[in-house]
């Protein structure tokens, strides 16, 4: 598992150095929702499970992993993200966000099943 999650970090590294670089943005931060940096749990809290916090205009990017077995719906905080909205992300893929990725997201998880994220953002 510590070496799939080794991949997985170094996928999500990878993606965010071959989007478009800002001027000053070159520090990437690890699932900083998560319990001291871990995975998020996704699961079928009302509304969805906060991933990125407040809107900010200087995360440059961030990658959405699903890195649970379930599917799961991710959109901006401004759309109420349920089991049928949302974008979906299946269980491995990921979701690259552009400028929408300076505003909060949250996801959702699809299924009767909860299941991880993880979320890398690139920063100033």
């Amino acid at each position: 598992m510590k070496y799939l999650r080794g991949i997985l970090l170094a996928g999500i590294l990878l993606a965010a150095s071959a989007a478009p670089a800002r001027a000053g943005c070159g520090t990437t931060k690890v699932n900083l929702q998560g319990s001291g940096n871990a995975s998020i749990t996704i699961d079928a809290t009302a509304g969805g499970v906060l991933v990125m916090a407040a809107a900010t205009s200087k995360r440059c990017g961030a990658t959405i992993q699903n890195s649970g077995a379930a599917a799961m719906r991710c959109a901006p905080t401004s759309v109420t993200v349920s089991a049928t909205v949302g974008y979906l992300i299946a269980s491995g893929a990921s979701y690259n966000a552009g400028p929408e990725g300076q505003q909060a997201w949250k996801c959702i998880r699809t299924t009767g099943s909860s299941t991880t994220a993880d979320v890398a953002e690139a920063t100033p």
